[in-house]
């Protein structure tokens, strides 16, 4: 298994601040094609590609921006999503950080595609030296010509803010998000109406997540059919999986879809569990994904494969745990997280994420009841099914796969047996 470096080819290549050395590497290639063409053209180039969100959702990128493009309404809105908050994502920090201005190539080429002559970056806030370097980013853009001018005598100028994130991990979702750049307090939203009808300020949105839009100038500057020659027919491209827990070389490497498993990305790139013991489960998307046990290790790294395995490709957070690892000490640690991370709009996560790591917890401790595996159980479908925004939907999903994947972890809890 090998490493396929598109989106991180340039990445450490040139000093961030740098634009002309970005250019020696042939950066802004896809921005003088993109301008050379009608908006619609370019959305009709990323639509060919098959690009879909890197961000968790995995919604065709182009069907986003051709629904904000045709809104009547103005002005319009382009908002890249860097509120990285995914438990064991680290992947859009490497952009931001060591191949900057491919993102802004990314940003600008999509403000362009969709008339938004307003552009804004998210940052999370706890990425206080990635916000400098980008305020810093912008001013050498400003005076590159790039931001608050039209581009290349096309007419077309945009600009771009950064923010800083406001610390909930619930601003990673699309109208909370929103809610925050607004100064409101970041919370979901039913829909319809989406972000391409009512987003920023009720005026037609784009948000696209970092990996996302480090993808666009890569399309652009290649075509639509090089970059198809990527990944598998119905998903194309590469993926960032960002290697963490018990693995010996964590770190973010750069994936073709479908090119390699599970085991190949643990074992090959990871350079195999940290203390040699054999793989107990994984979390293929980030803390939110189900758990797969060592007998899906097998599975080829894609949306539709880890779909199938019972899991999802999520924000390509993988987390690795060794043989050793007690199932309901895992869980307990993720509830401690995402249950003091209810937005609280809506009442299935907002008493539901509270109710399970409080039940969690008492099992952990040893003091739990055989009633509370089957309200585990109960609690967490109705989140799924009845929450608002995805975490709600989500974050019960580690806690089900676990009682199913290690019932003898729970057991063993119930009868105050250390694991």
């Amino acid at each position: 298994m090998q490493e396929k470096r598109i989106l991180t080819q340039r990445v450490g290549q040139y000093r961030p601040l740098d634009l002309k050395g970005y250019e020696k590497l042939r950066g802004m290639q896809g921005l003088r094609r993109a301008l050379a063409m009608p908006g619609a053209s370019v959305i009709d180039e990323i639509k060919r590609s098959g690009l879909t969100g890197r961000g968790g959702a995995g919604f065709p990128t182009a069907l986003k921006w051709a629904s904000t493009a045709c809104e009547k309404q103005e002005p319009k809105y382009f908002i890249c999503n860097a509120d990285e908050g995914e438990i064991g994502t680290h992947k859009d920090k490497l952009l931001l950080d060591h191949d900057p201005w491919s993102v802004l190539e990314g940003i600008l080429i999509a403000a362009y595609a969709i008339g938004a002559r307003q552009a804004f970056l998210y940052i999370k806030g706890e990425y206080q030296d990635t916000i400098h370097l980008w305020k810093d980013l912008v001013a050498e853009a400003q005076n590159a010509g790039l931001l608050g001018k039209p581009l290349d005598g096309s007419g077309f100028s945009t600009d771009l803010l950064v923010v800083g994130g406001r610390g909930p991990y619930i601003a990673g979702e699309e109208f909370a998000l929103i809610a925050s750049l607004e100064t409101r307090r970041a919370m979901s939203r039913l829909k319809p109406p989406y972000p391409s009808q009512e987003g920023l300020f009720g005026k037609p949105t784009v948000v696209n997540n970092v990996e996302t839009i480090a993808n666009v100038p890569v399309i652009l500057a290649g075509g639509a059919s090089k970059y198809r020659k990527l990944g598998l027919e119905q998903e194309p491209g590469t993926r960032l999986f960002s290697l963490s827990g018990d693995i010996r070389n964590p770190g973010v490497y750069e994936v073709e879809l479908g090119s390699g498993t599970i085991q190949g990305l643990i074992d090959v790139l990871g350079g195999g569990t940290l203390h040699g013991r054999p793989v107990k489960a994984v979390q293929p998307g980030g803390g939110t994904s189900a758990f797969l046990a060592p007998r899906s290790l097998k599975c080829l790294l894609s949306a539709q494969a880890l779909r199938e395995a019972g899991s999802t490709i999520g924000t390509g957070g993988m987390i690795v745990y060794e043989e050793g690892r007690n199932a309901v000490d895992l869980v307990r640690t993720l509830l401690e997280f995402y249950g003091a991370e209810s937005c609280g709009r809506c009442m299935p996560c907002r008493i539901g994420a509270a109710k399970m790591r409080e039940t969690v917890g008492k099992l952990a401790q040893g003091k739990g009841a055989k009633e509370d595996l089957k309200r585990l159980h109960e609690i967490g479908t109705a989140c799924i099914a009845t929450s608002t925004c995805g975490m709600g939907q989500a974050f019960p999903l580690p806690v089900l796969s676990a009682l199913a994947l290690f019932p003898e972890d729970f057991v063993a809890a119930l009868e105050g047996i250390s694991v």
